[in-house]
């Protein structure tokens, strides 16, 4: 299913089975999660849009099964895996510092620039992979990579949540709902919040505790809840200048705003007094570590963290997917099932 025209439905195309190359897997793509930035670039409402080539193919929560690689017996025949979407260049400054997540020219944006997973084969490098543990299936595994990586790095990487923090997170989304899970299982003390009834219920099924971020008092509530004093981390999964703006409110002196959600229009701001003489930090956090993500799929292994699927539909149905998703539809994550394996 590709983009051929921004704003109109993805079409069905067939192409050539993609050419296994030296040190990469060739991979038969069983699911793919439907991210808001797949609905993003779809509509042409992505920083790189106008210099994107159509047609062009979505998705890069890609979960595949190995069908052979480059050397042969590399990665066994069948395994399960995820597919970490950059693919580094390896040579620049931020790769040279470990921050492959912020590559200044990498080889491939999987489903972002470059044909991503919403199609029937996909070729990998071996070391963009992970192996799914047995206990995960492939419609639980897919959102993995992004949804609770990106999650995982806001709390843990960039958020430093331990034991006892006190965190907030904004925004009960895809990404948000995985990591207000990820931060109650770094032993944090937690609250969620958002405007969907369908998410707030999703949470309390999960045993956490959230808010109606619709009530005037929230903030209010808040710092009663903290003697005063604000949480210490805030993870804002919105992006919008009235949630950083909130999200000031909230947090402590000392304290820190890690954003995860952005968009095209907006600009995040801070009180140059809470920035200065409280020294709360605002800092952006942008997917995930390839080490980060491999404890994000333990947590999950390990029955710490659950995936949040809302829906799995077959590929043909992905623009229904996507509609769903920018009507606020959806809670979590819906998955494309390429193969028919649910």
């Amino acid at each position: 299913m590709a983009v051929t025209a921004y704003g109109e439905p993805l079409q069905p195309m067939d192409v050539d089975e993609p050419q296994l190359q030296y040190g990469s897997a060739l991979l038969e793509v069983l699911t793919c999660g439907v991210c808001f930035s797949d609905v993003k670039t779809a509509r042409g409402k992505m920083p790189y849009s106008g210099e994107l080539p159509l047609p062009h193919v979505c998705g890069h929560e890609i979960c595949g099964r190995v069908v052979r690689t480059d050397p042969p017996g590399a990665l066994e025949e069948g395994t399960v895996v995820v597919c970490y979407h950059v693919w580094p260049c390896r040579v620049c400054s931020r790769c040279k510092a470990g921050q492959e997540n912020l590559c200044l020219s990498p080889r491939a944006w999987l489903g972002f620039k470059n044909w991503g997973g919403f199609r029937e084969r996909i070729v990998v490098p071996l070391d963009r992979l992970s192996e799914v543990p047995d206990n995960i299936d492939p419609v639980h595994a897919a959102s993995m990579t992004c949804a609770l990586g990106t999650g995982y790095r806001a709390v843990i990487g960039q958020g430093k949540a331990v034991p006892g923090t006190r965190v907030a997170v904004v925004g009960l989304g895809g990404v948000g709902i995985h990591a207000l899970q990820v931060a109650r299982a770094a032993g944090a003390r937690v609250v969620g919040m958002d405007v969907s009834d369908a998410s707030l219920e999703a949470g309390r099924e999960l045993g956490l505790d959230v808010w109606d971020n619709r009530e005037p008092d929230v903030v209010e509530r808040l710092m009663s809840a903290t003697d005063g004093e604000g949480v210490d981390l805030v993870v804002d999964c919105v992006g919008q200048e009235a949630t950083i703006a909130q999200s000031e409110e909230m947090v402590r002196a000392g304290g820190r705003i890690v954003a995860v959600g952005y968009s095209l229009t907006s600009d995040f701001r801070l009180p140059s007094t809470r920035f200065v003489l409280e020294e709360v930090e605002l800092v952006g956090s942008r997917y995930v570590l390839m080490d980060e993500l491999q404890r994000a799929i333990r947590l999950v292994a390990d029955g710490k963290v659950q995936m949040v699927i809302d829906a799995v539909r077959p590929l043909e149905d992905a623009n229904q997917v996507m509609s769903d998703l920018e009507a606020g539809k959806v809670v979590g994550r819906s998955v494309l099932d390429v193969a028919g394996v649910s």
